[in-house]
């Protein structure tokens, strides 16, 4: 018989336990621990949680009292035996939930207490008991006897004799209610499915939508619960609809019809806020305190003024239609999503009474209505709907802060430091995820989601793997090494590829430095003298060496060619073979490890890959791959990461793919079936940013199913401080850039990324030696570095360096061409002004240069975009532009361009003209809403800013609109107030916010366009 220390402990039997768990006063402790009222007649006395206010400490006891606290936090002698060791749970779900998370590592427990345990019999689990002790039942009865008395007198204050122990209230168990366990065990006995629905409907409802779908599968509660129509139907909707679901499509199809919002009538957005002002509540809220709370918004004096203008039937309505229509207004006006985040702070202060569930709801409702009218194509902004959405996912997906650990690098004395990072629900997700010999996991990420810091910290979260981290398209920055842990090894495939064979030709000098280019071809016998040729042949090697392929054959060969007359032609079957023959010769010349003169036979560095991608490579040393900016991996590549029998990881981020090897490169993922996660939060913008790159995608890339999220830093239209990146398209804009800096009054100090050399200042002296030779027949002493550019010295010049490099179809020599003849005699001085205020180091420049393709990975404090990306003309609600103009007809790498320029600032960006008149097809022209009255200066409106209109602001309007500076627009890019003629030009019917329906259509036309 097992002894127990004296005090008020309750012993139940298994009848006693099985009646108690399934009453409704033993089951209130459980679900109410902290609302019940506990008396001296409490059945469950002794199993609430205690006040740690009311809890008396060590220091306070009488000394027996102390001495029982002190043997109480001991573990006993038989702690670790198996009678007191509550076996595991037959749940899966018991794995979820961590017992630290719930309770404090202050409670404690007694040895021998007896815990309840679901044990799964059939379709039902059956509550046992365990950790049974060897007493009899007798002994138990008589306990539960002695402790059921209900003539038991109220327990009274007794004093203490020294020698005698007194009676203790003793300490809460670790795991308080029904469900007690022992000190030794780890995790608490109860199942997650005894909670009840209330309680599982408040853990669900700040859930995002997709995680509910996915936890609908635990369990037929869980299914239940969360498939109820009652609960979050909005949000479930959204969800559903952005999906495509037939069903959600019909059911938002019908609110719609039924409510009169369409594109034909005007006045579809006064319909839609009638819509929502007639949201009901269950249960009823207080409307008063909620429109306190609104009061605080900073657009609620206009939203207030707009629905007393507009909608004067709903200001005196009953319940919560005032409140809900102002509230619909606030989000219509919104110019931001910190608009919308005032919003939700507004409504969860202490005056507002409304449920979180009902605050969801409501806001879900506008955010499935505002995606729906932009689907059916109705003219208002797409930023309104961006507001909610990344609101409500900012709300719902909140980032956890993380300590680690990093080494300086050598030169910052090399030190541990300890960081905080944020990881957002989507990393952790993938954290969670284990990787296995064969499995290949695939995240794809929007820029500056944290990809790269994604797999950091997925390998320092195993440290008992070995990891090998490979950049396909760029050298492993030295820093890196530094960043990841011990266990990662970082590398290029090439340079993996020349430790195996490219060292080879190294040794015996026949490995070329550059890329295989057609002047190198033009020589050998395969040429033929032929410039077309040459090129024919260079890009069947360049495909061979990028494919899967073990050899050459007709697929590899060019389609089309260029001919004589300027014209492109398809190739003949009869030449495509020759041109086989002809490169397999030079591909065999090229494996040759013997010495030859001829540069064409060199082995490049695409070519030693290919022969170790033939050799079918094995890295067994490695466990884990991980391959970063896997967009950009030619086939080849891929096929060396793939074969491996170990686990990879493949990040990438489709959209910044700058190479073609997009429809080979995804059916060699899909035969591997990889398990896909995604990325959406941004860490490098706010979302201001991330609505414009969004833009971008939704509109020019027609990506639905994910949206870029900025986070919470945003950037500032009238912050000019910190560094400056001027992207181009090509090097022509960025040496016109780089001389605009030089030559103005006030130079400041400039990086070319990649350096000077890169940049090729070598290559443009010497075509203005080959020009001025060719002009002045040789009268100075120049003389042409560069072994292929001597060449044209007698063939023919500058003029035969044109038509090369037309026929060769080499854009990086055209575009250095074109520099030289527009600069002409005056470049040798340009190009000595660019190198005197140019810096080796990219941190001390005032402003960077470099085309977008050489900035991918990079970030700075502003980016300027200059005009040359994509050409987009003006809009002007003129719909003969839009049908002139075909954003499908643009090529999908210019958007990439501009999705990748767009989104390597941090805090500012300076838009072009295109990249405005791009965002005016979304609807969005940065306008402002403000107070007319406020604009009345000595009883005067103003005139409309707009350029080329004489309106004045009319008095009958309730609000004005007022254009957002902007530094690089002209004529109303300076800001000013729009008449409402002009604003509805922009806004479609979100004018009748702005002014009533009878003073709308009677105010005439403006003779301008918007351009």
């Amino acid at each position: 018989m097992t002894h127990y220390r004296r005090g008020k402990r309750k012993h139940l039997n298994l009848s006693d336990c099985w009646s108690l768990s399934n009453s409704g006063e033993g089951t209130f402790s459980l679900t109410q621990p902290f609302t019940y009222t506990v008396t001296n007649r409490d059945l469950n006395r002794g199993l609430y949680p205690r006040d740690r206010k009311d809890r008396r400490t060590a220091t306070q006891l009488q000394p027996l009292q102390r001495q029982w606290a002190h043997n109480a936090r001991r573990p006993p002698e038989d702690a670790t035996s198996s009678k007191a060791i509550v076996g595991p749970s037959s749940s899966k779900v018991d794995s979820v939930f961590d017992p630290e998370d719930f309770f404090s590592n202050d409670l404690f427990a007694a040895s021998n207490v007896l815990a309840l345990n679901s044990v799964s019999n059939g379709e039902h689990s059956v509550p046992m008991l365990r950790n049974l002790n060897e007493a009899g039942d007798g002994a138990w009865d008589s306990c539960t006897r002695r402790l059921r008395s209900e003539d038991a007198p109220p327990v009274q204050q007794q004093s203490w004799v020294e020698g005698e122990e007194p009676e203790v209230d003793p300490l809460p168990d670790s795991y308080f209610g029904l469900l007690g366990c022992t000190h030794s065990q780890t995790l608490p006995s109860g199942h997650i499915s005894q909670l009840p629905d209330e309680i599982l409907r408040t853990v669900f409802v700040s859930l995002p939508a997709e995680d509910l779908y996915r936890l609908s599968t635990v369990c037929q509660q869980w299914q239940r619960v969360i498939n109820d129509p009652m609960f979050v139907p909005y949000k479930k909707l959204y969800y559903r609809y952005r999906k495509g679901e037939e069903s959600a499509v019909k059911e938002i199809d019908r609110i719609l019809k039924e409510n009169n919002i369409k594109k034909e009538n005007e006045l579809c957005l006064l319909n839609l806020i009638r819509f929502v002002a007639s949201f009901q509540n269950v249960p009823p809220v207080n409307s008063e305190a909620i429109l306190r709370s609104l009061k605080e918004h900073p657009l609620f004096k206009q939203s207030e003024a707009s629905v007393a203008q507009t909608l004067p039937n709903l200001v005196n309505a009953a319940g919560t239609t005032h409140v809900w229509a102002i509230l619909a207004v606030i989000i219509l006006l919104s110019g931001g999503v910190k608009d919308i985040q005032g919003l939700i702070s507004c409504l969860q202060q202490t005056p507002s009474t409304l449920p979180v569930t009902e605050m969801t709801e409501i806001l879900y409702c506008m955010t499935t209505l505002l995606f729906a009218l932009r689907e059916k194509d109705i003219d208002i902004s797409s930023r309104i709907h961006y507001n909610l959405f990344c609101a409500l996912h900012l709300m719902e997906n909140p980032a956890s802060r993380k300590h680690v650990e990093r080494l300086c690098p050598p030169q910052d004395s090399g030190r541990l430091e300890v960081h905080n990072i944020e990881l957002t629900p989507e990393q952790q997700q993938i954290l969670k995820q284990d990787i296995s010999p064969g499995r290949v996991i695939q995240i794809m990420g929007f820029a500056g989601t944290g990809k790269t810091s994604t797999l950091i910290e997925y390998a320092r979260s195993k440290p008992h793997l070995t990891f090998l981290y490979i950049v396909s398209t760029k050298p492993v920055p030295k820093e890196i090494n530094h960043i990841f842990p011990p266990n990662v090894e970082c590398t290029t495939v090439h340079a993996m590829a020349y430790q195996r064979i490219g060292y080879k030709y190294q040794r015996r000098k026949k490995l070329m430095v550059y890329d295989l280019k057609p002047f190198a071809i033009y020589t050998l016998p395969e040429a033929r003298g032929s410039f077309f040729r040459a090129n024919m042949i260079c890009q069947s090697l360049c495909t061979f060496f990028s494919s899967m392929d073990e050899t050459i054959t007709v697929s590899h060969v060019p389609g089309h060619r260029k001919s004589t007359r300027g014209g492109i032609r398809p190739t003949e079957y009869q030449e495509n073979l020759e041109l086989v023959e002809d490169a397999k010769r030079v591909w065999r010349k090229m494996m040759d490890l013997g010495e030859t003169e001829e540069n064409g036979y060199f082995m490049t560095h695409d070519g030693y890959l290919k022969l170790w991608q033939l050799s079918k490579p094995s890295l067994p040393q490695f466990d884990v791959i991980l391959l970063d900016e896997a967009e950009d991996c030619s086939p080849a590549i891929m096929d060396i990461v793939l074969s491996q029998k170990c686990g990879k990881i493949l990040v990438a981020d489709p959209h910044q793919q700058v190479n073609g090897f997009k429809g080979t490169v995804d059916a060699l993922l899909k035969a591997q079936h990889p398990h896909l996660f995604n990325l959406t939060q941004s860490f490098r913008f706010g979302p201001k940013i991330a609505y414009v790159a969004a833009t971008i995608l939704g509109m020019c890339k027609h990506v639905k199913d994910k949206t870029l999220v900025g986070r919470s830093q945003d950037g500032d239209a009238d912050d000019n401080t910190g560094q400056m990146a001027v992207l181009c398209k090509t090097d022509v804009e960025v040496f016109d850039e780089a001389v605009r800096i030089v030559t103005s009054e006030h130079p400041s100090k400039i990086y070319i990324i990649g350096g000077l050399d890169k940049f090729g200042v070598d290559t443009l002296l010497d075509i203005w030696r080959l020009m001025i030779l060719e002009q002045e027949c040789a009268t100075k002493d120049l003389v042409i570095q560069d072994p292929f550019l001597r060449i044209f010295e007698r063939k023919g010049g500058l003029r035969g360096l044109k038509d090369y490099a037309a026929e060769s179809e080499d854009k990086e020599l055209e575009e250095r061409i074109a520099v030289v003849e527009k600069y002409s005699v005056g470049l040798p001085v340009l190009l000595e002004k660019i190198a005197r205020y140019s810096v080796a180091d990219s941190t001390s420049a005032d402003i960077v240069f470099g085309t977008v393709h050489k900035a991918k990975g990079c970030e700075f404090d502003m980016v300027w975009i200059t005009h040359d990306l994509v050409k987009v003309p003006g809009y002007g609600h003129d719909h003969r532009i839009l049908l002139e103009f075909k954003i499908d007809a643009v090529p999908d790498i210019d958007w990439n361009l501009l999705y990748i320029a767009v989104t390597r600032t941090k805090r500012r960006l300076v838009m072009n003209r295109s990249l405005e008149c791009l965002l005016s097809f979304a609807g969005e022209y940065f306008l402002k809403p403000e107070l007319t009255s406020s604009l009345l200066v000595e009883g005067i409106l103003p005139n409309c800013q707009a350029s080329g209109c004489s309106n004045h602001i009319e008095r009958g309007t309730v609000l004005t609109l007022r254009t957002v500076p902007s530094t690089q627009s002209g004529g109303e890019g300076a800001g000013g107030p729009l008449c409402c003629a002009c604003a509805k030009q922009r806004i479609g019917p979100l004018i009748y916010l702005i002014a009533s329906p009878e003073l709308v259509k009677s105010i005439g036309r403006t003779g301008r366009t918007v351009l």
